[in-house]
């Protein structure tokens, strides 16, 4: 990942990687966004240690109701890995 774009936030000891975009082309436009799911430290760019979520055809207003969606999906990925915390 060598985009200066990338956003990180720990959560449950697991790296939470956001990257949200201008959407391009035709169609509505607006934001979408790639979330990206690692364990703590490691190398997001290794797609075999990385879960990957992207908002699809979802698009949103602003960049930065784009970027609380990513990180609230990827909060919820890391729960349904995880498990309930105790």
């Amino acid at each position: 990942m060598h985009d200066d774009d990338w956003r990180v936030e720990d959560y449950r000891g697991m790296d939470v990687y956001v990257l949200v975009s201008e959407r391009e082309g035709g169609g509505a436009s607006g934001w979408t966004y790639e979330v990206r799911i690692g364990q703590e430290g490691g190398d997001p760019s290794d797609a075999g240690d990385v879960e990957m979520i992207s908002s699809g055809e979802q698009v949103f207003a602003t960049r930065h109701a784009a970027e609380v969606a990513a990180f609230s999906a990827g909060y919820a990925r890391v729960d349904r890995i995880l498990g309930p915390e105790c």
